[in-house]
């Protein structure tokens, strides 16, 4: 379900000049990719890579932010988009949990020591030059909000970067500056593949939320008294991490996270402050740069760290694409 505003986006842009699915296909235009984040709900971007693949549309850039960042990359390096569906629907819970692996920092509870050690799978010791495809990954300097444009270097430095949802992952340093998440000041970077010589953008905005942006309510809270609970500390933070960790080594493969043994709810504040600003962003960047194509795969029903969902995620943004793809023909 689309926002009101992305609706009116929509209908302005279906107002300028159409282009039919075989026009595309068969035209010399160049055709950029603009991957949003999400998390495990970005694996969706891997069911729209598939289904432009059926459609026969090549694609000369990409520009990707967060989990956008590191499935375009993957599809940028020239791996195969099969294979990579392949490993995200084989993917379950427990190696999931592995990769959050908490190494608790005043900057973050997860160090990504792991995460690397995941991404070099995929990409070795490529750099972006050497890439397949032009490829290029959003960051955001936490300490001012600057924008950083990666687009050369090694890749899995520039995923690492771009991944870095603030307190989750501890952010990467650059010089004096350390960045995290593109996503915080550019969600979909439509703009980005532009400047690398897109003429047509496919704009893929993962959709985490539905906004109520006309909505509003008065409320008034009524005070509960005194809270007598014991303050979350960063040592208290640590110790619950680590009994989460270590229940997950020792359940069987078979049983998945239950709210009682979800993730801690401070990761889940993160995402949903993350998301919720994200959405906001995407909605304005799409105003403002106008995308040829817009593809809004709705995974609001996965939650950030469920990448064993991967098949149902995949299937989303395959069958959104389609839907979009078959409106051209």
């Amino acid at each position: 379900m689309l926002m009101a505003f992305t609706a009116a986006v929509n209908q302005s842009m279906a107002a300028g000049p159409s282009i039919t699915l075989e026009q595309l296909r068969d035209s010399t235009l160049s055709i950029g990719l603009a991957l949003g984040g999400g998390g495990a709900k970005g694996l969706a971007h891997i069911g729209v890579i598939r289904a432009l693949e059926e459609a026969g549309i090549k694609i000369d850039y990409i520009a990707g932010t967060s989990m956008g960042a590191l499935v375009g990359a993957v599809y940028a390096s020239g791996f195969p988009i099969d294979t990579l569906e392949k490993i995200a629907i084989e993917t379950d819970w427990k190696t999931t949990a592995k990769l959050f692996s908490p190494g608790l920092s005043a900057s973050g509870f997860v160090d990504g020591k792991k995460v690397k050690e995941f991404l070099y799978t995929f990409y070795g010791d490529k750099k972006i030059e050497d890439l397949a495809i032009p490829f290029a990954a959003t960051a955001t300097d936490i300490s001012n909000g600057k924008l950083y444009v990666i687009n050369k270097g090694s890749v899995i430095e520039a995923v690492r970067a771009s991944i870095s949802i603030p307190v989750v992952f501890t952010p990467v340093q650059h010089g004096e500056s350390f960045l995290v998440d593109g996503g915080l000041v550019n969600a979909v970077p439509i703009d980005i593949v532009r400047e690398m010589g897109a003429d047509y953008v496919i704009a893929v905005h993962i959709v985490h939320t539905v906004l109520p942006s006309q909505e509003k309510e008065y409320i008034e809270i009524q005070s509960e008294g005194d809270d007598k609970k014991k303050p979350l500390t960063l040592d208290t933070l640590s110790h619950r991490i680590n009994e989460y960790i270590n229940k997950i080594k020792n359940q069987k493969e078979d049983v998945k996270p239950t709210e009682k043994n979800a993730l801690p709810k401070i990761a889940m504040i993160t995402q949903n402050s993350v998301h919720i600003a994200a959405d906001a962003v995407a909605n304005l960047q799409v105003a403002l740069y106008k995308p040829e194509m817009l593809i809004e795969p709705d995974t609001r029903r996965i939650n950030l760290y469920e990448f064993y969902r991967g098949k149902e995620a995949v299937e989303i943004g395959y069958n959104e694409a389609k839907k979009v793809l078959d409106a051209l023909k």
